[in-house]
């Protein structure tokens, strides 16, 4: 079932560029991982926060590639530089309806 991720990364004060060149390393390997549909990044310049909007084959495929970046130490990285840390961090997903 086709799958919606919006992903939103408030960068903390002065932690803007390193947050954009991590993010500009990650992406690709995004893109390709399995399950990946497509991802748009935008920013909001005001806050300095990165949402991206992603497209996954499944709930699973996202899942997996969750744990793919939690485990390869991505997430800790992003915790020292996002408004809040790493816990802060909470994508929304939705599932695609027939309706």
């Amino acid at each position: 079932m086709k799958t919606l991720a919006i992903a939103e990364f408030p960068a903390k004060e002065g932690k803007f560029d390193e947050l954009e060149a991590i993010l500009r390393e990650a992406l690709p390997d995004t893109r390709a991982f399995d399950g990946c549909i497509s991802i748009q990044t935008y920013l909001h310049p005001e806050s300095g926060t990165f949402t991206l909007i992603e497209d996954w084959e499944s709930p699973e495929h996202y899942a997996r590639y969750l744990a793919w970046r939690m485990e390869n130490g991505l997430g800790g990285m992003l915790g020292e530089l996002l408004e809040g840390g790493i816990a802060a961090f909470k994508p929304r997903t939705f599932v695609a309806t027939d309706i």
